[in-house]
């Protein structure tokens, strides 16, 4: 295989539907990869010639390939309602084009409501889809699975096995809260199950694969994206923790996540923004001024798509990007949403924290009490103004390029495109 991988390097929300429904068609893949994360993680498209925005929150984002087939690999978790929701809405065909590992962690009521009822999920912020707690039982092997839907439909267990495997994952989830239940709550959760399989089926064809089998069948010279969900600093090992996803997000983890071999990787990109923006209650060094901040609300509203939350402005923030270059050697990055920053006369950078001891540093801490108490140092660059009509490099102002060139020189990671639009195609190659 001929693998691309793309990645978010902040905090989710950077463009990357954008970017890999874009690349997804001008590459010609044969295969686009999900593998991690779920409805928590929403990536938005806007088609060529169109203002509707659509949002992909199971599917990979790649629109009006004819000869794509789109993969949900087992590194991720699969809401059935949402992925039939989606399937219908979907203004492409995806008749006999879709491969879902059988083995897939399925998403559940029963997991949303442990999630929204969650002290740690209050405190530390979530999405509230349920995606770290549906981790959480398959790492303790409790989940349930596709195929355990698909069994049920194809006469190999009954109906009642199958809620009998809903109330076990249900009590290992909360034993205090559902031991109060009886069987009459659970049955409705499995006959939508079934009921949502079924009509999933009739519009895309059989989807559920054996995963290996699947895998071996791919021709070895096929060319192949990976779509990575949230962003590097939500990184369950690596990003600002506590304040992360469930799960690693990084390039090596989606290799893991596919259970493909990272010696087959080609090129790989990290995407970032020309501002920062993040969701809920971490820790965010380079916050704007409400002022220059709706400077950026007044041209993108800046609302996360899986919770209808309004997103955090900052400006760019090298420590913290350099943090989640940290381990990606070989990446180029892909700076989107510098189109937004059109009506801001300065832009800043921060290149180094001051800690409370009074150390400079270059990266974002490991430690979250250096992070709390850090400050910003910037360097100032004058404003681009609009962008939104250059077509090449040629056509991008003096300033812009500085600005840019500036991020190469202290991240020392080239800058591959930039983004200066929200639709398909409004990439341009540097």
């Amino acid at each position: 295989m001929i693998v691309d991988v793309i990645v978010g390097g902040l905090y989710g929300d950077e463009g990357k539907g954008k970017v890999v429904s874009h690349l997804g068609n001008v590459n010609k893949y044969d295969y686009v990869f999900r593998v991690n994360a779920s409805t928590n993680a929403s990536h938005s498209v806007q088609l060529e010639g169109s203002d509707k925005i659509i949002v992909t929150k199971q599917l990979p984002s790649v629109f009006f390939n004819d000869d794509v087939k789109f993969v949900v690999g087992p590194g991720a978790v699969l809401n059935l309602s949402a992925l039939k929701e989606e399937v219908y809405s979907r203004p492409d065909c995806l008749m006999n084009k879709v491969r879902i590992a059988s083995t897939i962690c399925l998403l559940i009521e029963p997991y949303i409501k442990k999630t929204v009822d969650s002290s740690i999920s209050k405190s530390l912020g979530s999405t509230n889809q349920g995606t770290g707690v549906a981790v959480v039982a398959r790492t303790r092997r409790h989940c349930l699975r596709l195929y355990d839907v698909q069994n049920c439909l194809q006469g190999r267990i009954t109906i009642d096995d199958l809620i009998d495997k809903i109330v076990f994952t249900s009590m290992e989830t909360d034993s205090n809260y559902y031991s109060k239940k009886g069987k009459s709550y659970f049955k409705p959760i499995a006959e939508n199950l079934v009921r949502e399989y079924e009509e999933i089926v009739k519009r895309i064809g059989e989807f559920s694969v054996d995963y290996t089998q699947f895998l071996n069948s791919i021709p070895t010279n096929a060319k192949v994206l990976i779509e990575g969900c949230n962003g590097i600093m939500l990184d369950n090992l690596h990003g600002l923790n506590p304040y992360t996803t469930s799960a690693s997000t990084a390039i090596n983890a989606l290799m893991n996540g596919a259970n493909i071999s990272p010696y087959e990787i080609n090129e790989s990109y990290i995407i970032c923004t020309g501002y920062f923006c993040c969701l809920n209650k971490r820790p965010f060094i380079t916050e704007m001024t409400a002022e220059d901040a709706e400077k950026i609300y007044c041209n993108n509203d800046e609302v996360d798509n899986a919770e209808g939350m309004r997103r955090r402005i900052g400006w760019c923030d090298l420590p913290t990007l350099r943090k989640a270059l940290t381990g990606h050697k070989c990446a180029k990055l892909i700076i989107n949403k510098l189109d937004i920053m059109k009506d801001l006369e300065k832009v800043k950078i921060c290149t180094k924290y001051v800690l409370a001891d009074g150390r400079k540093v270059d990266y974002m801490p490991d430690n979250l009490l250096d992070v709390e108490s850090a400050t910003p140092i910037y360097q100032e660059f004058e404003g681009w103004g609009d962008i939104s009509k250059a077509t090449c490099k040629e056509e991008l102002p003096e300033n812009l390029l500085k600005f840019l060139k500036f991020i190469e020189d202290e991240t020392n990671f080239k800058i591959e495109y930039i983004g200066n639009g929200r639709t398909q195609k409004a990439l341009i190659k540097l």
